[in-house]
């Protein structure tokens, strides 16, 4: 694998410091954050304003994504039922204002991933995770509870795994970050980051694995079907882990459509269970396994790349069922999530890529063939 160039990159510093802003760390700086619910207004809008940046450079790669995001109706239909939701809700305003939000993170994120590389996603998110904990020390004036975290340990530890497998200039490193992250994991008692971690691992491997069998075998439907089975199982087993909640109304029964996106709460659990209720779980769930399925057979990348992207996926979403405190629906896990489901693979929007791409495509013109002297000696 190519590490990135040893040179100063203001884009990736950038990126990674728009991620970061998403991270409960962050709006803890924020006076008046005193938990979750109280965020004040003031994260809000600073997340609506970074979020909606990537607007810009959606427009700019329009022709190329528009054909993407139509291939990808499982996502769109997600954020689509989370924007209508404002019709049925309890509280409109609320709803409406959270459905806007959550497309504007949608957008950002696959903006990001359309716009990087593996190699410098990886590294643009472990410096995010970076900035995340800084932000959390500073905010609780030394060592921070578990119950402050939100998911940032969690995205560090997963992301400097992921950085260490994409540079083999860095990865010892990133591996001496990730061990120091996985002992104040066990110091905070934080057992789910480290479970999380561990997934991501093992579905990185399987992800190896799959690539080896589809190398000699091309897939069959029964190939997909077995494999989108066993995807279905596994989110499964891990929701009933930790379930999320349903809310019911008074005579007991499941709320099938929530009371409206955002308006229970600003977490994930609250959001999905209680927001949307049956059918916003159900929708959460087909986005998970078919984006699960769609990484795990994707070829566009090298295989140690796709491998690894697919284990930070599976990562992901280990985080969210897995973690001990609930985490906000406008996280930077969100953000990271929405972008792999839609831009990873998509390289041609990557500039590098492209240069290669023109350049090995370019035919080689034959030099012209020297005049023959024949006739010369015949007349």
């Amino acid at each position: 694998m190519v590490a990135p160039k040893l040179t100063w990159r203001w884009d990736l510093a950038l990126l990674a410091l728009a991620l970061a802003c998403f991270s409960a760390g962050f709006w803890r700086l924020w006076p008046g954050a005193a938990g979750l619910e109280e965020a004040p207004l003031g994260p809000i809008i600073l997340k609506a304003g970074v979020a909606s940046m990537g607007f810009i450079g959606f427009a700019v790669r329009w022709e190329t994504l528009a054909p993407v995001l139509l291939r990808r109706l499982d996502g769109l239909l997600l954020v689509a039922v989370c924007l209508a939701s404002a019709a049925w809700a309890l509280a409109p305003a609320i709803a409406l204002q959270h459905g806007i939000l959550l497309l504007s993170l949608w957008v950002f994120g696959i903006t990001i991933a359309a716009r990087l590389p593996a190699v410098d996603l990886a590294f643009t998110t472990a410096f995010a995770g970076i900035l995340a904990l800084l932000a959390q020390l500073v905010a609780a004036r030394g060592l921070m509870p578990l119950a402050a975290l939100d998911g940032d340990l969690t995205l560090a530890l997963c992301a400097a795994l992921w950085a260490s497998a994409s540079s083999a200039k860095w990865r010892w490193a990133w591996l001496a970050w990730a061990v120091a992250l996985v002992v104040l994991a066990l110091i905070l008692g934080d057992l789910a980051s480290l479970m999380a971690a561990g997934i991501g691992v093992a579905t990185a491997g399987l992800g190896l694995g799959m690539r080896w069998i589809s190398a000699r075998r091309p897939w069959t439907p029964i190939d997909v079907a077995v494999t989108l089975a066993c995807s279905i199982l596994t989110v499964t087993l891990l929701a009933l882990l930790k379930p999320l909640p349903l809310s019911s109304d008074p005579f007991g029964a499941l709320n099938w459509i929530g009371y409206g996106f955002g308006v229970s709460g600003a977490s994930i659990g609250e959001g999905f269970g209680q927001g949307l209720g049956v059918l916003g779980l159900g929708l959460a769930s087909i986005w998970a396994v078919v984006t699960s399925l769609r990484l795990a057979i994707d070829r566009r990348e090298s295989d140690t790349d796709s491998a690894v992207v697919f284990g930070m996926w599976c990562a992901g979403l280990g985080a969210l069922l897995l973690a001990s405190t609930e985490i906000s629906v406008l996280s930077s896990w969100v953000v990271l999530l929405a972008g792999l489901s839609f831009g990873a693979g998509i390289r041609p929007l990557v500039p590098a890529a492209q240069s290669q791409r023109q350049v090995s495509m370019q035919v080689p013109v034959a030099a012209p063939r020297p005049a023959l002297a024949t006739r010369d000696r015949l007349s």
